[in-house]
């Protein structure tokens, strides 16, 4: 069932603006490609050429060998199904009649009328999609998330071979997004449908797709698996921010988290490194801050408030995704940040299998002679989630040599006397 769709040396332009420089690539069979890049660097331009919706030159476009420009318009329709960013309507269509109306391309002639087969394949595709149970709704009267669905119902009741997406979950919330993104997939690998979708989100490309088509002002800069196209070099050269990528270790895909920046630590002196997190290291940096330290924290997990506060703050963070043990690599960049600060503050922060290197930080801060203080746990808020071990940890801190300090703002005074 698998088609192949080549690219030769695409050129498209609106008018004197070139849209489109060159492109060339070829799908797999049956594989899921992500076309991505910046805002007007062509992937819509490029999905709507792939269809003919935008015409191009002789044989820049090939499905199966043949040049797409060669295939009568119904043959057209039942290779490739669309979905389109957003569909509106006037008209009181229900989802059942959008979905009715992907069995167009089927039709034996303009007035014929639904056969048992058109009935059989919309019941199918709304099944898989889970639309059936809203029918007979009217679709303006469906979610955002249920309108995608039902568009996705029409593509499959139209027995594609190809599926074209542009942005398929631009106006969704994350739910919606992962929903819509898991449906896309299942077909692509149960029923060997060839994906090429159009993606804004560089996370949810690199969880989805085979190969990401990276392109930039119009170029297409490189085509590969994520882990190949989606690395900090890469992404600094076509987006122009510093990211930091690591592997998420339940999906095993890459994952692109935001390195902030570090022009703001020059404007302040002695270094202080903060281990903290669950948001008990947010009026930390900010009290060290004002009181003229320059200070970094870490490992934090993206989604940790910790996390924000220190992008807030502009501060250097050692970031780790959610839900995983600090990796060695970010273990080791954390070390780093401990090398060059004055001083380590541990905050009480909840201590799980996952952070707990982060006290293990602070122990080998503290046999390498830094200076390390321990700011109490208020009364009655535990922090061991690891039967006992932080305690341990912590008590062999303070036993050690580590000063413990009632509260955060002990500090600016204790760190002006110990310098």
């Amino acid at each position: 069932m698998a088609i192949r769709v080549a690219v030769s040396g695409l050129s498209f332009s609106f008018g004197e603006k070139k849209v489109l420089k060159d492109i060339t690539f070829e799908t797999r069979d049956g594989e899921f490609l992500g076309l991505m890049g910046p805002n007007g660097s062509g992937k819509t331009t490029l999905l709507r050429c792939i269809t003919e919706y935008l015409k191009t030159d002789g044989r820049a476009v090939l499905v199966d060998m043949k040049p797409i420009h060669t295939l009568p318009p119904r043959e057209l329709a039942r290779i490739f199904a669309v979905v389109p960013q957003s569909t509106v309507t006037d008209f009181p269509f229900t989802a059942y009649d959008i979905v009715m109306m992907g069995r167009v391309p089927h039709a034996k002639g303009m007035l014929s009328g639904e056969t048992e087969a058109d009935v059989k394949a919309v019941r199918g595709a709304m099944d898989r999609t889970d639309t059936w149970r809203f029918a007979s709704r009217p679709f303006t009267e469906l979610s955002g998330g249920e309108r995608q669905r039902v568009i996705i119902a029409r593509a499959i009741a139209q027995e594609p071979k190809a599926l074209l997406l542009d942005e398929p979950t631009v106006y969704l919330d994350i739910s919606g997004q992962f929903e819509i993104m898991d449906l896309v997939k299942r077909l692509n690998r149960e029923h060997g449908i060839t994906v090429i979708a159009v993606l804004h989100e560089v996370n949810l490309a690199a969880r989805y797709c085979d190969r990401i088509a990276l392109l930039s002002d119009g170029r297409l800069e490189t085509i590969g698996s994520p882990e190949e196209v989606l690395t900090p070099e890469t992404i600094r050269g076509v987006y122009g921010v510093d990211v930091i990528v690591r592997r998420d270790p339940f999906t095993h895909a890459v994952y692109v988290m935001p390195r902030p920046s570090p022009s703001a630590v020059q404007r302040h002196g002695t270094r202080v490194h903060v281990l903290c997190g669950g948001g008990t290291g947010g009026p930390v940096m900010k009290l060290l801050l004002d009181s003229g330290y320059s200070v970094s924290t870490g490992v934090l997990n993206v989604l940790d408030s910790d996390y924000q506060n220190a992008n807030d703050l502009h501060l250097p963070v050692v970031a780790e995704v959610p839900f995983s043990q600090i990796s060695p690599e970010a273990h080791a960049e954390n070390m780093k940040l401990i090398d060059r600060a004055e001083y380590v503050i541990v905050s009480p922060f909840p201590v799980g299998p996952g952070n707990i290197s982060n006290l293990e930080a602070a122990a080998r801060a503290l046999a390498s002679g830094k200076k390390v203080f321990v700011i109490a746990a208020p009364a009655g808020h535990g922090i061991d989630f690891v039967g006992g071990r932080a305690d341990s940890l912590i008590k062999g801190l303070i036993s050690s040599g580590a000063v413990e300090v009632a509260g955060a703002d002990e500090l600016p005074g204790l760190l002006k006397v110990n310098r």
